[in-house]
C-alpha cells in the first residue's frame, strides 16, 4: 500500500514541480552520461545563444539544455507529454514550450504515452513495441499535432539555430526530414543513434549528418554529437 502511495505521489505534477525547482544541484543535469557537460564546453565562449530541444522531457532533470538556460540562454522546447511541457512553463519562462510532435508530415497522429514524465514515450509504433516490453506495460494512446520542424521555426521567426537535441525515441528521421539543415545551421547537433557499431557507418542518421558536411565530434552512450565547427576535437565517452 505504501508503495503504490509512493509510487502516485512520485509522478505527480506537484511532486515534479517540487524536485524540479527546488532538487539538490548536481554538476550534471543529463539523464544519463553528463551529455550536458559537453554542450556546456563545447559553448563556453558563447554567454548567450538561442537552442531547440525536440523530446525535452522535464525541466530540469534529465535536461541537455538546463545548463544553457542558467547562462542565460533560450530556445524552444518540444514533447509529446503534456505533463513535462506544462513544468517546462512553469521553470522554463524564457523558453517557448510546445506539447506537439515534429515530424516529415503535418498532420494529427497517435502518441504512446507510457508515464506523464516518462523519457521512453514515443510516437514511433516500433519503438512503442521495445518500451511496451521494457516497461511490462501499455501505453495511453494520445492524439497529438504533428508539425514540420521548419514550420515551428518560421513560424517564431527563428532564423539561427546554436543548439539543436533531438531525442524521440525512434522518430529521428521523421524529425530531420522535416527540417532544413543547412539553412538553420546550428553549431551542434546532438541526437541519439541506436547502432551496435561504432561508428555506425552504414546508420541512415549517421549518413544523413555526413552527408551535410558535418562531423561526429562526440559519443556518450548513444547520444552523438555532430558540428561544422569543431571536426578535430574529438572526444568519445562510450
Amino acid at each position: 500500500m505504501f508503495k503504490k502511495v509512493r509510487k502516485n505521489l512520485k509522478s505527480s505534477f506537484f511532486y515534479n514541480l517540487f524536485t524540479n525547482f527546488f532538487g539538490k544541484y548536481k554538476k550534471s543535469y543529463s539523464e544519463n552520461f553528463g551529455e550536458d557537460l559537453f554542450v556546456d564546453f563545447f559553448f563556453k565562449e558563447f554567454k548567450k545563444g538561442f537552442y531547440v530541444d525536440v523530446g525535452c522531457n522535464l525541466p530540469k532533470t534529465s535536461s541537455l539544455t538546463y545548463l544553457l538556460y542558467k547562462k542565460g540562454w533560450s530556445g524552444i522546447n518540444i514533447d509529446i507529454s503534456k505533463r513535462a511541457i506544462e513544468l517546462n512553463k512553469v521553470i522554463r519562462r524564457r523558453d517557448i514550450n510546445l506539447n506537439i510532435s515534429v515530424g516529415n508530415e503535418e498532420k494529427m497522429i497517435d502518441s504512446f504515452i507510457f508515464y506523464d514524465n516518462c523519457s521512453m514515450n514515443t510516437v514511433d509504433k516500433k519503438f512503442k513495441e521495445y518500451t511496451r516490453k521494457s516497461v511490462n506495460k501499455d501505453p495511453q494512446v494520445v492524439k497529438i499535432k504533428q508539425l514540420k520542424l521548419d514550420s515551428v521555426l518560421e513560424k517564431y521567426n527563428i532564423n539561427k539555430i546554436n543548439y539543436l537535441n533531438i531525442d524521440v525515441e525512434g522518430n529521428e528521421l521523421n524529425t530531420l526530414n522535416g527540417f532544413s539543415l543547412n539553412k538553420y545551421n546550428p553549431d551542434l547537433v546532438s541526437i541519439e543513434i541506436h547502432d551496435k557499431t561504432c561508428p555506425p557507418l552504414n546508420n541512415k542518421i549517421y549518413k544523413y549528418f555526413l552527408n551535410k558536411k558535418y562531423s561526429l565530434i562526440s559519443i556518450y552512450g548513444w547520444t552523438y554529437f555532430f558540428s561544422k565547427n569543431d571536426n578535430k576535437n574529438i572526444h568519445f565517452n562510450i
